[in-house]
């Protein structure tokens, strides 16, 4: 296998107030190997301070957008390879971006992810859904894969991952966008007949715990943004079945470890899945209306 080490690599990490984070990221990214861009939107902390010390590259964002932000940041950086982080998305060592880029600079890819644990402490609401999109088994996938995996064939994760900047050069880089900017950049680049690499052994700590109106309105983005693109439904059909799965094993798990929790459990899955079906169907509510569901405020003015 022919490997090309020759290739240049950039790291993208939009930001917002995050001196509290920014430094465990920081230090573990060598700087001999990676160029570092901070993108900010416009924080009141020292983030941008302490992005200095390491020599980063600074960037501010008058309007974050989770794709036109992530497409201007690569421009800027102009390297072969693009990794993007998010600022609570914590590296293991320089060893985890090292893996994660390996199945591109081989030409076994264009896009890869990393795999994304739970934080130390986390509860099972938090947990369980890291777990079953992340699992310990690494995966290459490609457009004839759909019947196999469903809507999670165009799935990946820019909390943690990678793209041959050429290759998004061809499908015209990330979209503006709601929501969903990894999703839809890796189902244009399956349609062209590329390749992603989800990479179990490159690791990151990233997940939340969300109140039940957060996953609402979280959930809402995600059905809006499928709901504006049916072409995804006809390739791999709806996302109900993959749901579904989850749900199924959530019950199985807080039936078994956390029974005192069934209700809220109850509770957290219609709030998803209400959200989801609103966004989904609902591109012709009033823009006010959408404002107030969405749990992206600033897209919307």
């Amino acid at each position: 296998m022919f490997t090309n080490d020759n290739l240049s690599v950039g790291i993208v990490i939009p930001t917002l107030n995050a001196e509290k984070d920014i430094e465990k990221n920081l230090k573990c990214i060598d700087q001999s190997k990676n160029r570092v861009l901070i993108i900010d939107s416009k924080s009141s902390d020292r983030t941008i301070e302490i992005a200095k010390n390491y020599n980063c590259f600074i960037a501010l964002e008058e309007k974050f957008n989770h794709g036109s932000t992530r497409e201007r940041a690569r421009k800027i950086l102009n390297t072969d390879i693009v990794v993007y982080l998010t600022q609570d998305a914590f590296l293991e060592s320089q060893e985890s971006i090292d893996l994660l880029i390996k199945p591109i600079k081989d030409g076994k890819a264009s896009i890869s992810y990393g795999r994304q644990i739970e934080r130390k402490g986390s509860s099972i609401f938090e947990s369980f859904p890291v777990n079953f999109n992340y699992p310990e088994k690494s995966n290459i996938r490609s457009i004839s894969d759909i019947n196999k995996y469903g809507v999670y064939t165009f799935f990946c994760s820019d909390s943690f991952g990678a793209y041959l900047n050429s290759h998004l050069d061809e499908i015209g880089g990330f979209e503006h966008i709601l929501t969903g900017e990894d999703y839809f950049a890796c189902s244009k680049l399956l349609l062209a007949n590329k390749k992603v690499a989800y990479v179990a052994d490159a690791i990151v700590e990233h997940s939340h715990d969300f109140t039940l109106l957060e996953n609402f309105r979280r959930y809402f983005d995600n059905g809006y943004v499928r709901g504006e693109r049916p072409y995804i439904q006809k390739l791999v059909g709806h996302a109900n079945r993959r749901g579904a799965k989850l749900t199924k094993l959530f019950f199985i798990k807080i039936l078994k470890d956390k029974p005192h929790l069934i209700f809220y459990a109850f509770l957290e899955v219609v709030f998803k899945y209400l959200g989801f079906k609103i966004g989904f169907y609902g591109q012709n509510l009033p823009k006010y209306i959408k404002k107030i569901m969405s749990n992206q405020k600033y897209f919307w003015y």
